[in-house]
């Protein structure tokens, strides 16, 4: 399946934390190259922020919201 912008953002608002590319590309059935690319494109939109995490270099990504403005 492949995930639209739209579903993506409101999954990663749902979450309300910071998730794995890995765990979720596993969860919407999507190749992580693709996701990273839609992902890419939603951060130049000022949706969702990416950032390395701890461990061995996981790229994590974590939806914007209005709090983050405030």
């Amino acid at each position: 399946m492949v995930a639209r912008k739209n579903v993506i953002y409101k999954l990663l608002v749902t979450k309300k934390r910071a998730t794995s590319l890995q765990k979720l590309s596993e969860e919407l059935e999507t190749p992580m190259p693709w996701l990273l690319h839609t992902l890419k494109r939603l951060e130049s939109e000022g949706l969702v922020e990416i950032f390395y995490g701890n461990e061995k270099a996981t790229i994590m990504v974590k939806a914007k919201t209005l709090e983050d403005y405030f």
